[in-house]
């Protein structure tokens, strides 16, 4: 029953999936560039799990090692951001603020959702690439900081997570470059299937989603305005 109801799903929402991903993400720069931009910010955990379902819908490997990755991700992302937050190790001093949900020590149990998005994305992508493993995690790597590069203003704007001083440290960077790479390292070694038709562009959209929204303080006016 399971299974016919996950076909089922594949069936009717898999040809929607991308502009599902690319309405809720322009809705989501508009709603947090208008006068209504709480409400938005509030909204921020729903759409990720939204994400994660549509991956999950076009995701073809439904093995026990998928599973195992998941979970390792998931947790392993949950723990380093309970670390860095309460010791201050791997990405600095920071603190998280109310847009991201219930914390757990600290941190938003969603964070290690956001972490697997990131990861699972990276990893399709990297895998499909006819390079030896290394560089495969390496390059997913950086790939994971030049995501975070563009979160981070956009994070701070909308209390996601600020940083002491207001300073984005060089450790943070470094930290994500080595985490991202550890989780990485068991996307390979566990030879996940690469077969997700949804998964590039959604990193894609991500991207541009923060790019806009790191750069979009000149033009929050103009959308008031609109609203208004």
């Amino acid at each position: 029953m399971i299974a016919r109801l996950y076909k089922s799903l594949q069936v009717t929402i898999c040809p929607f999936s991308l502009p599902l991903v690319v309405v809720m993400h322009v809705v989501g720069i508009v709603g947090l560039l208008s006068p209504y931009q709480e409400l938005f910010r509030l909204l921020t955990p729903l759409n990720l799990v939204a994400s994660a379902f549509l991956l999950w819908i076009n995701h073809a490997d439904r093995s026990a090692s998928f599973l195992l990755f998941a979970f390792i991700v998931f947790v392993l992302g949950f723990a380093v951001e309970v670390v860095g937050v309460q010791y201050g190790f791997i990405f600095g001093q920071y603190t998280y603020g109310s847009t991201l949900g219930p914390k757990v020590f600290g941190v938003p149990v969603i964070i290690g959702l956001n972490w697997l998005l990131v990861i699972y994305c990276i990893g399709v992508l990297t895998e499909s690439l006819t390079l030896p493993v290394l560089p495969k995690i390496l390059l997913g790597a950086f790939l994971a900081v030049l995501m975070d590069t563009l979160i981070e203003p956009v994070a701070i704007r909308f209390d996601f997570w600020g940083w002491q001083n207001g300073v984005v440290p060089l450790q943070n960077y470094i930290g994500w470059f080595i985490v991202s790479a550890a989780m990485l390292a068991f996307f390979h070694a566990f030879k996940i299937k690469a077969e997700n038709k949804l998964a590039l562009p959604y990193y894609f959209v991500q991207l541009f989603f923060f790019l806009i929204l790191a750069s979009a303080k000149s033009v929050t006016a103009f959308f008031g305005l609109i609203l208004y």
